[in-house]
């Protein structure tokens, strides 16, 4: 690569010219590999004015061993720098709390309406040919990477406009990059992720999605502590005996640290300059559930540097050990008593020793400034520490790799050509600045120094006896990774700092940013759906009701027509034939001495034709609402045939009038046979007649009565001639014959005048208890219950169709409330991401370095 981002003539120490402003600080755009990695430009960025600072820090040394002209100048310039440094640091601090109200809502939205989570493709820059087959799909942090700036802001706003211009919303429901840090990362067997999450239920994806937030509050939280934190902390870690500690070691330059071929740092050490501690060299066990205060000596335990091998092995007692020393190299040499801020050097356990360590490494690195990644030039990356820079990656952009162990590698260039394209792959950023991150040393050939010996800034004689080795190509590399890693660390905190809190939030808002956007079509889509659908369901349900209440009021109509027409037919039926009993002989009589039984026989059998009409009035019944019952069924089976709403019945009519509840049938009308019922009385009376002539004329014989003249002579007259004896003699005789002959009329006259006497009677018992009026009634009654059935079935149908139609226009409009609450809420959810996202991304975390010098 022919720039540099970091110059290594700006780094602490004598220098033989100037540093340039192009040189310190340099733009990747003339970087080979990865050209499209490194070509990216970003928009002219805004100053920001904070007045939340932090006091300014010593100089480092390397100011003051220029003139004193040269001197002012870069004390003016590195505290113009710091200002500009707790600028962007408060900014970002309330990017942060912003960033946090937003993942909040999404999480309490996310919980009542599901977000949407999208199908992603890979996407792999034009001009980027390195082979990707070993690594997941390549991650799209625009805008998020500090090399990236640009001085040039009419440039650089059209290059993001034509970027923006290029890539879609939406792909064919694919996003155009892939989720960094809210990224759901699934794995069962040969299934891919994308094909895992896709197959889940949208409640288990909101509960993946919604822990995948929490995760980011809580990083979010940690952010917003390390920024306010004036400290730095450096974690070495990297894959089993990779020579973390001998790398320590070599930068402390004295044997601290527990060496050896085998694992030996199984709890995490954190080097510490012993100032803090009032200048006392000593270890600071602490347990499994304390907090560490150094001012409480019940939160660890304290032991000399000489336990410490012991104590690093002890992982299931102490979960961390605070080592306090004292480095007394001057602070141009010293990494911990550097004059600038306090450094803290973590030495962590290997990654793949085991799960549970592994994980509280990836766990730290949250917690953690600068990530300096040691791996053996034997082995190169392993799979544990892919997935560890993946991790990293969501917010570190840069990381600091050192491959020890270089001395033991024959063939030199192929192992650095190897590695530097692993490193291409894994961390592009820091790829690009590989000269000054990526470093190919060998720890156990810089020598150590005797810490019982006192140095000074002028001992040109720094390692002792083995002052010689500094020609040496091994400690010339060492002690450029030094340079080099100081320079990163304390001159450019901006990038160390800073930067992976701006590169996280970038990541953050951009996945929201993506998310919301995907949702904020998905909304739009539903909110679509459901329009039509209340187009076509709000008619259709309105055609229902009014057919509803159209078939309603016909059923009914014609329920009532058919009632009525039985009713009529019934009552003009009998009435009919109640009126023609008694004119007809219904039985033979039998004679005098049978009358009874005639009369009864008569009764019965008047009776029985009554009951016969009714009958013949129930078939007819029968008839009609069988009719009445198939003009209701094909009615129902005309809307609902195919439905599940109605369902064909078969109608057996043979079941109406089983239960026999005419008056009649139960004995209500018995008409009992009287004396009375054999004599007319119309016949009675002309026996009376004849009987009062003769008692008159026996009368008027003995001159009981008086007569007018007239009378009485003409009496007189016919009883001279037949005289009178002779008329008393047969008047008594004739009384008997004209009694004789009346009793004889009665008795033949009596097969006729009983009938006539039971149908009088049966008629007026009949009439009594309305029976004509109660038989109709019944008969249509019946109808009309058995008619009820299917009339209730077609209601019933209709109701249920209107009813879930009811339901459906609810449950739509039930949705498309939420729906336009969702496309609100994620339309203002993509403004909010995309316009915070601009305003980090304007950040200049250097910039103000340049309009200095």
């Amino acid at each position: 690569m022919s720039s540099s981002y970091f110059d290594a003539d700006d780094l602490p120490g004598p220098s033989t010219r100037r540093s340039t402003n192009r040189e310190v600080y340099i733009s990747a755009h003339d970087s080979g590999y990865g050209a499209s990695v490194c070509s990216e430009e970003e928009p002219e960025r805004p100053t920001l004015v904070s007045n939340n600072t932090v006091p300014l820090p010593l100089i480092p040394g390397s100011m003051l061993n220029s003139t004193s002209e040269d001197s002012a100048q870069r004390q003016f310039q590195y505290q113009v720098q710091q200002l500009h440094y707790n600028e962007n640091r408060a900014a970002l601090g309330r990017s942060i709390t912003t960033v946090m109200n937003m993942l909040k809502e999404l999480q309490s939205v996310n919980r009542d309406w599901p977000a949407q989570y999208p199908a992603f493709t890979s996407v792999n820059r034009p001009g980027n040919t390195a082979d990707t087959s070993d690594r997941p799909p390549q991650f799209r942090r625009a805008a998020t990477d500090l090399s990236l700036q640009s001085s040039n802001p009419d440039k650089s706003t059209q290059a993001s406009l034509s970027t923006s211009s290029e890539i879609p919303r939406l792909m064919s429901s694919q996003l155009s990059h892939e989720f960094n840090v809210l990224k759901i990362d699934l794995k069962l067997g040969a299934v891919t992720p994308a094909e895992l999450v896709c197959s889940l239920e949208k409640s288990a994806i909101s509960s993946l999605l919604d822990g995948k937030i929490s995760q980011a509050l809580k990083h979010l939280l940690s952010l917003r502590e390390r920024i306010e934190d004036t400290s730095s902390k450096v974690l070495v870690t990297g894959d089993l005996n990779a020579g973390k500690s001998t790398f320590c070691n070599a930068l402390l330059r004295r044997n601290l640290l527990p060496e050896d071929q085998q694992p030996c740092t199984n709890v995490f050490c954190e080097v510490l300059d012993a100032l803090i501690n009032n200048g006392v060299e000593e270890v600071h066990a602490i347990p499994h559930g304390a907090t560490y205060n150094r001012q409480d000596e019940r939160t660890y335990h304290i032991f000399p540097l000489s336990e410490l091998e012991r104590l690093a092995a002890s992982p299931e007692i102490y979960v961390l050990l605070k080592i306090y020393i004292e480095d007394k190299r001057p602070p141009e040499q010293s990494l911990l008593r550097n004059g600038v801020v306090d450094i803290a050097l973590i030495d962590a356990p290997g990654l793949n020793m085991d799960s549970m360590q592994t994980t509280a490494v990836f766990a730290r690195q949250e917690e953690i400034d600068v990530v300096v990644f040691v791996v053996s030039a034997e082995n190169h990356f392993t799979l544990s520490a892919k997935e560890f820079i993946w991790n990293a990656a969501h917010e570190k952009a840069f990381i600091f790799i050192v491959v020890n162990r270089f001395d033991n590698i024959r063939d030199k260039s192929r192992c650095s050509r190897l590695i530097l394209e692993q490193v291409a792959k894994l961390s592009p950023r820091t790829f690009c600045h590989s000269d000054d991150l990526v470093h190919f040393v060998s720890s156990n050939q810089v020598p150590k120094l005797d810490p019982d010996d006192d140095h000074d800034g002028d001992d040109n004689d720094d390692y002792g006896d083995d002052g010689a080795n500094n020609n040496d190509n091994g400690v010339l590399d060492f002690e450029n990774l030094e340079h080099c890693l100081r320079n990163f660390v304390l001159e450019k905190r901006a990038i160390s700092k800073l930067a992976p809190a701006k590169t996280y939030l970038l990541n953050v808002l951009g996945d929201l940013e993506a998310l919301a956007s995907y949702n904020e079509q998905v909304s739009q889509n539903e909110v679509q759906r459901l329009t039509n659908e209340l187009a076509s369901i709000t008619p259709a349900y309105e055609v229902t009701l009014r057919n509803s209440v159209k078939i309603s009021e016909e059923v009914d109509g014609n329920i009532e027509k058919l009632v009525t027409s039985v009713y009529d037919h019934t009552r003009y039926k009998l009435e009919n034939v109640i009126a023609e009993i008694g004119t007809k002989a219904y039985v033979e009589y039998p004679g005098i001495f049978s009358i009874y039984s005639y009369a009864a026989d008569t009764r019965d059998a008047m009776l029985h034709s009554i009951q016969q009409s009714v009958v013949e009035c129930e078939e007819f019944a029968r008839k009609k609402t069988t009719g009445g019952f198939t003009v209701l069924q094909n009615l129902g089976l005309k809307h609902f045939q195919g439905t599940a709403y109605y369902t064909e019945k078969i109608f057996n009519n043979g079941l109406m009038f089983s239960r026999r509840k005419d008056l009649l049938a139960r004995g209500s009308v018995s008409a009992p046979i009287e004396f009375s019922d054999y004599i007319d009385f119309h016949q009675k009376e002309k026996i009376s007649g004849i009987g009062m002539t003769l008692t008159l004329a026996t009368a008027a014989s003995t001159g009981a009565i008086g007569l007018p003249s007239s009378v009485a002579r003409g009496f007189l007259s016919a009883t001279s001639i037949i005289g009178l004896r002779n008329l008393r003699k047969w008047i008594m005789p004739a009384l008997g014959l004209a009694l004789l002959c009346g009793a004889v009329y009665v008795i033949s006259d009596m097969p006729n005048v009983v009938p006539k006497k039971l149908a009088k009677k049966l008629r007026q018992e009949l009439q009594s208890v309305d029976y004509i009026h109660t038989n109709s009634e019944r008969i249509s009654a019946e109808c009309r219950k058995v008619l009820k059935y299917p009339a209730e079935d077609l209601r019933i149908a209709f109701q249920q169709l209107l009813d879930e139609q009811a339901t459906q226009k609810n449950e739509r409009t039930k949705q498309m409330s939420h729906a336009e609450e969702s496309l609100r809420y994620f339309s203002g959810l993509y403004k909010d991401s995309r316009n915070n996202r601009q305003m980090i991304s304007d950040l200049d975390l250097e910039g103000v370095i340049n309009a200095v010098l």
